[in-house]
């Protein structure tokens, strides 16, 4: 079966659709996703329009999610597009499920570590990045199987400690980037291909123009996904004897 068809039957939602879920999302529709979902409470700013490729000018004002659904319908017509112009909560974990893969395209740590927390709940693979200024990172956690994002960070700073990519700034072509490769990611996963970023986390720094690849494993007293990798691993021992 070729990897169009494979893809018209799978749903990915992604989170965001900024600086990383725009490129992400149109690449997912351009690819053959048969559904794509789309979460942001935001409208376009003129700030946005260097590192969005989705929106232009007379966009400003609008709310994201619905000249993202728009563009993307034009660009791939036979994507079904599902949008909620709200933020992504703890109580959307059920919705989730639905979902074959999650992309985050969030620009807060505080958000980062709940979608993790809805993955790992969920049992659906997350790719996350994160951008600000000039580095960008990206790692793909596989719950039951691979480190969670919680796994490498452990806990969000206090929300005033670290600022968004809003905040910080950031090299306008780095999220384009960064979120072309979540989407080749998650159509490696979607069509039953190995996890390029499970147990890895990819870093790049574009001033220097380096990039590193470190190696990631599961943390034990990793409070959300211990349990988890625990019960995976009973299931893995039983199935053996």
């Amino acid at each position: 079966m070729s990897i169009t068809k494979q893809l018209a039957g799978r749903r990915a939602l992604v989170v965001g659709v900024g600086g990383l879920g725009t490129p992400a999302a149109s690449a997912l529709a351009a690819a053959g996703v048969g559904t794509l979902g789309l979460f942001d409470p935001d409208t376009v700013e003129v700030s946005n329009l260097h590192r969005q490729p989705l929106y232009v000018t007379t966009d400003v004002g609008r709310a994201k999610v619905d000249v993202a659904a728009a563009r993307l319908a034009a660009l791939a017509p036979a994507t079904r597009i599902v949008t909620w112009r709200r933020p992504f909560g703890a109580g959307d974990v059920e919705l989730l499920r639905s979902f074959d893969i999650l992309l985050d395209g969030t620009d807060s740590i505080a958000a980062k570590f709940l979608l993790n927390d809805a993955a790992i709940a969920a049992g659906v693979p997350l790719v996350h990045a994160g951008v600000t200024g000039f580095d960008a990172q990206l790692m793909t956690v596989l719950p039951g199987t691979s480190a969670c994002y919680r796994c490498v960070f452990e806990e969000a700073p206090p929300p005033d400690e670290v600022p968004s990519c809003e905040e910080a700034g950031v090299l306008g072509p780095l999220p384009a980037l960064a979120g072309a490769l979540q989407a080749a990611e998650a159509v490696r996963i979607l069509t039953g291909g190995r996890a390029a970023f499970a147990d890895r986390l990819l870093t790049y720094d574009a001033r220097a123009g380096k990039s590193r690849l470190v190696p990631l494993a599961p943390n034990p007293r990793c409070p959300v996904c211990a349990a988890v990798h625990r019960a995976a691993h009973a299931i893995g021992r039983s199935e053996a004897s």
